[in-house]
Parts: structure tokens; C-alpha cells; sequence
């Protein structure tokens, strides 16, 4: 099965709510750390000069760059 692909923009604000904001990478208290991950995000998405992507190939590309480092919480 083929997976549809999504606009960058959507993966940009799909990442940073599920990975960044969710995942408590960032909380309220730093909200410049937020936005200085989110600006990173769309200069990647940029520098891809791709309109559409999936939304795993998306995941990988920024997992692998040297800002991102996601963690786990546990509840």
C-alpha cells in the first residue's frame, strides 16, 4: 500500500504537535525553544525544495538532523 503524501507545511506542524509540544520536548516556560525548533523545521523544509513528502520519510529527515533530539515521556 502506498502511502499518500502530504504538503510540507503540514509535516512541519504535524511534527512539531506530536513530537515537540506532545512529547514534552518543550514546555510553556521555554516557548523560545519552541519557536527556534519550528523556524529550524521550516528552513529544512526549505532547503528540501520538495512540495510533498511522506510523513515517515519527513520523520527520518529530521530525527537524523543535529537539532532534534525527541525523547519519551512516561505518564
Amino acid at each position: 500500500m502506498v502511502k499518500p503524501k502530504a504538503k510540507i507545511e503540514h509535516l512541519i506542524n504535524w511534527y512539531f504537535g506530536n513530537f515537540c509540544y506532545r512529547r514534552g520536548r518543550i514546555d510553556l516556560e521555554s516557548e523560545n525553544y519552541g519557536r527556534i525548533c519550528y523556524d529550524k523545521m521550516q528552513k529544512i523544509g526549505k532547503e528540501l525544495n520538495l512540495k510533498e513528502m511522506t510523513h515517515k520519510e519527513f520523520r527520518e529527515i529530521i530525527k537524523n538532523s543535529l537539532f532534534c533530539k525527541p525523547i519519551k515521556r512516561e505518564f
